[in-house]
């Protein structure tokens, strides 16, 4: 389902009309995208925080509607800013998008189950944390929980083992793995890897 979110038409710009905006419990914002012209709206952030911890987060497709008319438009939210100290939220930026045309975006990927070979002793290492996806923006996903319970001791999950989507086009070769259980020494081992190849970059 797409979710319909009442805007309201900014005419003022600056710091000054934009502080007066957060007194009434609104936020400014701008939707822009698609070769069309940048436009400053403002909308209530409660709206906003309610969508960002839905179960697509970011990835919720919205309905922008202007109040008091029909007009609207499908967009997605590309970033936030927020305040430093209170954390709440004080800007918006939304990107339009069309419906029929694939979009990139990514996906959380959530570990689920206990892996045997931890059970064993071994040590769950967790290569990837997100994966990268192309779709239309009826098909975008939630977050892809990974059942990790079946891996055994050196085994790993790649992303050939995640199950398919209609629609969804993973941007990473099957072969990548997203999660590996190793015995303590090998875990040991792959970490000061990774820390030497950080510090060589």
């Amino acid at each position: 389902s797409i979710q319909e979110v009442v805007v309201h038409k900014r005419d003022e710009l600056g710091k000054g009309p934009s502080g007066r905006l957060r007194k009434k419990g609104l936020i400014p914002c701008v939707v822009y995208g698609l070769g069309l012209g940048a436009n400053a709206i403002s909308v209530e952030p409660k709206m906003i925080s309610k969508i960002l911890h839905s179960e697509k987060g970011a990835n919720s497709v919205l309905n922008l509607r202007l109040e008091g008319t029909e007009e609207s438009r499908h967009v997605m939210i590309k970033s936030v800013d927020r305040h430093p100290v209170s954390d709440r939220l004080t800007h918006a930026d939304f990107m339009r998008i069309d419906m029929e045309k694939e979009i990139h975006a990514t996906i959380s990927l959530e570990m689920s189950g206990s892996p045997l070979g931890v059970k064993l002793g071994g040590i769950l290492n967790i290569i990837r944390h997100d994966i990268d996806i192309i779709c239309k923006p009826k098909n975008l996903l939630g977050a892809i929980s990974v059942d990790v319970s079946n891996l055994a001791m050196d085994e790993a999950f790649r992303v050939s083992d995640l199950p398919e989507f209609e629609g969804v086009v993973f941007q990473l070769d099957p072969s990548e793995t997203i999660a590996v259980v190793h015995a303590p020494q090998k875990a040991e081992e792959t970490e000061a890897e990774a820390e030497t190849e950080t510090e060589e970059a």
